[in-house]
């Protein structure tokens, strides 16, 4: 009964640890500032939210990172174009 409860632990972990490693790769990094040009990064995010691309912040108040996910990543690099050439 041991055994099973053992293969049973260890295979809830395997499955955990595959549904992260497979949720961090879906996600690639378009745009990191920092400091005076953070303000960029909150304005190209808001922008991409309107466009209807899944994007996400991460970082503190010294340096953010936009992230979009990779199958909208063409898209989102040609908007960020657009938006950076217009400001």
């Amino acid at each position: 009964m041991v055994w099973l409860w053992s293969a049973l632990v260890v295979i809830v972990l395997a499955a955990v640890i595959v549904l992260v490693s497979v949720s961090r790769t879906r996600w690639t990094i378009l745009q990191t500032e920092s400091d005076t040009r953070i303000d960029l990064v909150d304005r190209l995010y808001a922008y991409l939210k309107s466009q209807g691309i899944k994007s996400r912040l991460t970082g503190d108040d010294r340096v953010r990172t936009l992230q979009v996910r990779k199958q909208d990543e063409e898209r989102a690099r040609g908007l960020a174009e657009s938006f950076q050439s217009k400001t």
